[in-house]
């Protein structure tokens, strides 16, 4: 079993246990959750209000035992995880993933950031010199990065791994 993060409690909602969710939308095709420190529970409800996810789990009946749970990590089993679309990725799956520049390895992939219009990658070069092991920021939907079987290929960028 391997678990990934797919976000964290916010704010309790209304007064039946509800808890607003802060993460990633695949939360809507889940029936449970494993939730920090509280091990699997079940998802009874689950709606939007506005622009929030709304969830209620089994055994969080009242809005006492929903504060217990704010900002605590949720996870999701992989396995339980939906397939994705050609072209989409989760962000977990990336991760580790070496990086090559016309063949060359120049590094891996140690981290994903989301900034707002485009999700970008940290990696970590590779290489016998300190300036060959920096981390560099490279645009993940940029035309120039193509995610492929084995690892994910960077066009030539003029002073980015030079």
């Amino acid at each position: 079993m391997r678990l990934v993060e797919i976000g964290r409690f916010g704010a309790p909602y209304a007064l039946k246990g509800g808890l607003r969710f802060r993460g990633e939308p695949v939360v809507l095709h889940l029936e449970r959750v494993y939730v920090e420190g509280h091990g699997w529970r079940a998802i009874e409800d689950l709606y939007r209000v506005g622009e929030e996810l709304v969830v209620h789990l089994a055994g969080v009946t009242d809005r006492t035992l929903a504060e217990a749970l704010v900002g605590l990590r949720v996870y999701a089993e992989v396995a339980d995880l939906p397939p994705l679309e050609e072209g989409r990725y989760y962000y977990f799956a990336l991760i580790g993933l070496p990086v090559y520049v016309e063949g060359r390895q120049v590094g891996e992939v140690v981290d994903i950031l989301d900034a707002g219009a485009q999700d970008v990658l940290i990696i970590r070069g590779v290489g016998e010199r300190l300036r060959d092991r920096a981390e560099r920021l490279v645009p993940l939907q940029a035309p120039y990065v193509r995610v492929e079987e084995g690892g994910i290929h960077v066009d030539p960028i003029p002073g980015l791994f030079d």
